[in-house]
């Protein structure tokens, strides 16, 4: 290599050794706060001073406050569809309905997030139980059966400007007490829910109980295979995370015993967490099963999964434990405030070995796209700018590399007179080519130069658009209103961008062929592309058909420059 460009790669490896320092410093991502390894055994004994990692909420046991009632905005009988026992708790992000019959939750929408109809998305479909369930004696008891009365009366209560509580109380025959305390922000996705149990032994409570998501999510997207196929719980025991996708005979039943700190579910773009506050779990529990079903569109293999937390019973009386529930967006920047790595949940740089270089690409470009989305509030010219934007970054590279594929289409003719000279002699044409490569001035490795950053960061926009729910039903022109989405037939109109994709990679691919001999790659590979890009994000295949556009007018504008710079020399 020659020193500029040893030089230039030299100040790449340093750049990317160093980008999560660069990133931690220009205040893009947060340093990662180590935690002590957590032994997992058979049986855990968990210290007292052990505590989850926080959130950003503090859960302690404070004298319960009666809301005011002039916060209630309408009585049950006059809240549509609502039974009359029923409340309505209404933030800014999220509508849910409470029942004194489990009490607990029996509706939760998202306010923010829409499926195609325009309906609400309901993160408790065909919900039939209060939900999150719990579970004691091995299931024999389950605390969602019974009948509570709440704090407040029944109504629609709106939370605005501070956070809103409510309990709902079981007071057994025997002097037993069970309490659900619920904690509502005005713009957060999660909930606080603290339980509290008095006189537990008559009860019967020993050992340990389950806290559960008893109902699965479903797809809320128009390609619900691909919902469903994003479907997986995970968990986060002691430091390291486990994911239960593993079915057999279309089923698994998953039970991990160990410090945990979180678990979860989710589907495409939406997820649903348990995050313990006062103690970790003793174990994770999945379950999960497959199902091929028939549909009008078609046959569709369904997933269901279910998860749970299992947490100890002490020898005291009283049982007091919080939780914060989470069900909401699959949004990165929301999940990663909670400093418990609960981002992992957006599936980015979790893949093994390679997972990292992926993520050092993937954080900064969602930390950027939406920046420029304040700015340019249409997520197609943002892709588009960005593409343009990462064409001028790696301009430098790309120039010598142009330059390098420029002087190699010369020099084929002499290098096929030497291939015939030296046929016979596979060191004398190798020691040839290499002199002839010098004293034109010539790295035929230069061409692979461009390639090298651009290959993890092709992955990381792939692992981003295919995650990340900032362009679900992003619209860009014409009928590409989601560009989340890729095509789901041959006849969608989606298809007519793949199509583009492929005859501007043809474009590009033709004005770079050097050698006639690999014309043949100048068909395939386009067409390999188009196949595999065929579903995905609309988003993604948008980006690779700019960048080829641009890499297309970079020959263009190169082989001009080069042809006015001959004829000034002539």
């Amino acid at each position: 290599m020659d020193k500029k460009t040893i030089i230039l790669v030299i100040l790449l490896a340093l750049l990317f050794f160093f980008w999560g320092r660069i990133l931690e410093t220009l205040g893009i991502v947060r340093p990662e706060t180590k935690q002590a390894p957590a032994e997992q055994t058979e049986e855990i004994v968990q210290s007292q001073q052990d505590r989850p990692a926080p959130v950003d909420t503090t859960l302690v046991e404070t004298e319960y406050q009666m809301p005011r009632e002039d916060l209630m905005i309408a009585s049950a009988d006059s809240v549509p569809g609502v039974p009359e026992d029923s409340i309505v708790i209404e933030t800014a992000v999220m509508r849910v309905v409470l029942t004194n019959y489990g009490g607990g939750i029996i509706s939760h929408k998202l306010k923010n997030y829409e499926y195609e109809n325009g309906d609400l998305i309901q993160m408790l479909p065909d919900c039939d139980k209060a939900t999150p369930e719990f579970m004691f004696n091995g299931g024999q008891f389950d605390a969602n059966e019974l009948v509570y009365e709440a704090s407040i009366s029944a109504g629609k209560y709106e939370v605005k400007d501070d956070s809103f509580e409510m309990l709902y109380s079981y007071n057994g025959p025997d002097g037993s007490v069970i309490t659900k305390r619920y904690r509502f922000y005005p713009e957060k996705y999660h909930y606080d829910l603290i339980l509290r149990i008095d006189n537990r032994t008559r009860l019967g409570f020993e050992r340990e109980y389950t806290i559960e998501w008893n109902n699965p999510l479903k797809p809320t997207e128009l390609d619900r295979q691909g919902d469903y196929n994003s479907m997986w719980a995970m968990a986060l025991m002691g430091t390291e995370r486990e994911k239960f996708d593993d079915y057999k005979d279309n089923h698994f039943e998953v039970s991990l015993t160990g410090q945990t700190q979180w678990i979860a579910t989710r589907s495409k773009y939406f997820t649903a967490i348990i995050m313990p506050h006062s103690e970790f779990g003793n174990s994770a529990i999945a379950s999960g099963k497959k199902e091929r079903v028939m549909t009008p569109d078609g046959s569709l293999t369904t997933r269901e999964l279910a998860i749970g937390l299992q947490m100890e019973i002490p020898y005291e009386e009283t049982i007091v434990d919080s939780f914060a529930i989470y069900a909401g967006p699959a949004d990165y920047e929301i999940l990663r405030s909670y400093n418990n790595k609960v981002d992992d949940i957006v599936d980015i740089g979790t893949t093994p070995y390679v997972g990292w270089i992926i993520k050092i690409f993937a954080v900064p470009i969602m930390w950027l796209l939406p920046k420029m989305y304040n700015i340019i509030p249409n997520y197609g010219l943002v892709i588009i700018i960005f593409s343009l934007l990462v064409k001028v970054i790696t301009w430098p590279l790309t120039k010598k590399s142009v330059k390098s594929m420029a002087a190699m289409r010369e020099l084929q003719p002499k290098i096929e007179e030497l291939k015939k000279k030296h046929k016979n002699n596979p060191q004398a044409l190798n020691r040839e080519m290499m002199k002839l490569y010098k004293e034109m001035g010539i790295n035929p490795l230069s061409g692979c130069l461009p390639f090298l950053p651009q290959m993890p960061l092709f992955f990381a926009l792939f692992a981003v658009f295919r995650s990340t729910i900032l362009l679900r039903q992003a619209p860009f022109i014409l009928w590409w209103d989601d560009l989340s989405r890729g095509a789901l037939s041959v006849m969608d109109p989606y298809i007519i961008l793949v199509v583009i994709m492929v005859a501007l990679m043809f474009l590009q691919q033709k004005s770079t062929m050097s050698d006639p001999k690999n014309k043949a790659l100048t068909y395939i590979f386009p067409l390999m592309m188009g196949f595999f890009f065929y579903k995905v994000s609309a988003g993604l295949v948008l980006y690779w058909a700019c960048f080829s556009f641009f890499s297309y007018m970079e020959q263009v504008i190169f082989r001009r420059s080069r042809q006015g710079a001959v004829s000034s020399a002539n």
